[in-house]
């Protein structure tokens, strides 16, 4: 099997998906779960014939170890999304057509992570994002989806510029080859690390590119915010993964100036990463949507994944590649858990829930290790990827950096906990006494994350293992394993043992749990106040207003939707003063444009 019969495979299934959803649009769902679980057994199957090249009429690829990883990842959470497409397919307004770009999206990452040259790249990129933004608007908002597209158009369009400007100069479109072209010539280079690397940022949702996430994860189908972050942003990922291998920046910039022996047009993308992590973290806290607050945590952890791998060494590269897989795997499930609360409540909005763990146990404790894994603590995968992020920033001395990454694993803790108190934990209100666990078939995919996210935690060299073949194909040191022991400069790392000393812990907590004497249950009802009956108790539920002093602390956060807002009403009023020098049905102005030609005519000829 060849990578150009795996693609041709999924267009077809992605056909035959489109036309049986036309006939019964719940089969159609059910379709995409199949194709997505072909598309992880044909990468298997793959996987030995990296290195091969391939072709397809205009498009070419290129099997590489990254590209392989890349696309696990993302098949991985589409697989595990998709279960929950026929219990919200009835919901569609056009359900043929959700199906369909669900799984032409999911071709077009494909497609992306094995391009050899610039046309594929971009017009599967594109793919991605046209196939997304007609997804999103089947939400709620349709803001949503403007807001997207446009941080996705000028990305997009900034980085076809520097693709243009590359083969303007090399002659040639096949990647590693063209940006070979631009050593010896700085500035230009410059221009095209810049303007190439923004469609990556924009994508994974760096400062100042940020803004379009809350909005579309809190507004897109509660079966694609998964997909949207879990999958999508890691394209950005990609990009900043070409930006310092195949552009070879730090070879590019070696004789530029330095920020503590960094190249600084790398420093400079490095802390954008670690401004991410501090607003990411920040806006999640206030946030009383569960899901723009997870919307903001992976604002927050792009930042972790951007930073170690534009590091480009032995550690903080390969914490931030299996960053990548930890947060998939996390913010995938914590999503679903999410979807499958407001598929039985009807809403996302903490402050309206509340006691979920009485009548959804599996739901919370699906939850509360995904978050575990968010957070960084042992023994999830979380922990480990963190870890050597901080010790390769450690190593080199970059304490700026490292005060932002230590700031967002700490400020995860508050943000990751609200959602667990405030849904889960607490009084059930009388309104939700009557709903159910998720059925079987939505808990599918809550225990396949919440395994692999488990598996990664504890024997995370298996991953890092496929890292290292990665760091062998982008010319770095591999990464040091011993066994089951990660090797660094400053210690070692033993996950399983972790693992055990962690469960031995939780054996204790839960013995004390059982044997303790049992509390009473209080229904949010159950509350008075100097023998005054309370009218609206739900206001005393410490979901609303839940973390209410860091809140006035940050009561004016820095308003870059604002400030975009204000430039667009600033662009708006230019056009409507060219229009009226244009196309204005004054005489006067016609005759003033007349008499511009003319000069410009007879000056032209004088001159």
């Amino acid at each position: 099997m060849t990578l150009i019969t795996v693609l041709i495979t999924l267009l077809t299934l992605a056909a035959v998906t489109y036309l049986l959803s036309l006939v019964n649009s719940k089969l159609g769902a059910y379709f995409t779960i199949v194709t997505s679980l072909a598309t992880i057994v044909m990468l298997f199957l793959i996987k030995d014939s990296i290195g091969q090249s391939y072709s397809l009429s205009f498009f070419t690829f290129k099997l590489t170890t990254v590209g392989w990883y890349f696309s696990m990842v993302m098949v991985t959470v589409y697989f595990t999304t998709a279960f929950l497409n026929p219990f919200w397919i009835k919901k569609m307004i056009y359900p043929a057509a959700y199906n369909l770009f669900f799984l032409v999206s999911l071709i077009g990452t494909i497609g992306m992570f094995f391009a050899r040259d610039f046309i594929t790249l971009f017009i599967c990129w594109e793919t991605v994002v046209w196939t997304s933004t007609f997804i999103i608007q089947m939400g709620k908002s349709r803001k949503s989806s403007y807001v997207y597209y446009v941080v996705s158009a000028i990305g997009s369009m900034v980085t076809l510029f520097a693709m243009m400007l590359v083969y303007q100069v090399s002659g040639t479109l096949e990647i590693s080859t063209a940006f070979s072209a631009l050593s010896g010539q700085p500035v230009l280079a410059l221009i095209v690390f810049f303007t190439f690397i923004l469609a990556g940022l924009s994508k994974i949702g760096i400062f100042p590119f940020h803004v379009w996430l809350p909005m579309a994860h809190g507004s897109a189908p509660h079966t694609f915010s998964p997909v949207l972050s879990g999958g999508l942003v890691k394209m950005g990922a990609f990009i900043a993964y070409l930006s310092v291998t195949a552009f070879a920046a730090y070879e590019v910039f070696a004789n530029t100036f330095t920020i503590m022996g960094i190249p600084a047009p790398l420093y400079i993308i490095m802390v954008l990463g670690a401004i991410s992590i501090v607003v990411g973290t920040v806006m999640a806290i206030r946030q009383d949507d569960a899901k723009k607050l997870l919307a903001y945590s992976s604002v927050a952890n792009g930042g972790y994944i951007l930073i170690g791998i534009l590091l480009y060494d032995q550690i903080a590269f390969a914490g931030g590649m299996l960053h990548l897989i930890s947060h998939a795997l996390a913010s995938a499930t914590a999503f679903i858990t999410i979807a499958i609360v407001a598929y039985r409540t009807g809403t996302t909005k903490m402050s309206e829930l509340g006691g979920m763990i009485h009548r959804m146990p599996v739901t919370y404790t699906v939850y509360l290790i995904a978050i575990i894994s968010m957070a960084g603590i042992p023994p999830m995968g979380g922990f480990v990827s963190k870890w050597l992020i901080l010790q390769g920033l450690a190593d080199r001395g970059l304490l700026f950096l490292a005060a932002a990454a230590f700031f967002g694993s700490i400020g995860s803790f508050m943000y990751v906990f609200r959602p667990l108190s405030a849904v889960f934990l607490g009084q059930l209100a009388p309104k939700y006494e009557k709903i159910k666990e998720a059925n079987i078939m939505m808990q599918i995919p809550m225990y396949l994350l919440t395994i692999a996210t488990l598996l990664v935690g504890v024997f995370p060299n298996v991953v890092l293992r496929v890292i290292a073949d990665i760091q062998l194909e982008a010319g770095i040191q591999e990464i040091v394993l011993v066994g089951n022991t990660i090797v660094v400069s400053n210690g070692v790392l033993d996950a399983l043992r972790v693992f055990i000393v962690f469960g031995y812990g939780f054996l204790i907590a839960l013995v004390i749990f059982i044997l303790r004497r049992k509390s009473r249950r209080v229904t949010l009802m159950d509350t008075y106040t100097s023998a005054e009956f309370i009218h609206t108790p739900e206001l005393l539920h410490y979901s609303s207003n839940f973390y209410a002093p860091f809140e006035r602390l940050t009561k004016k956060p820095y308003p870059v939707l604002n400030l975009y807002e204000k430039v667009s009403i600033k662009i708006k009023e230019i056009g409507h003063m060219a229009e009226s020098l244009f196309s204005s049905s004054k005489p006067a102005i016609t005759i003033f444009w007349i008499i511009i030609v003319f000069a410009i005519f007879f000056l032209g000829g004088v001159l």
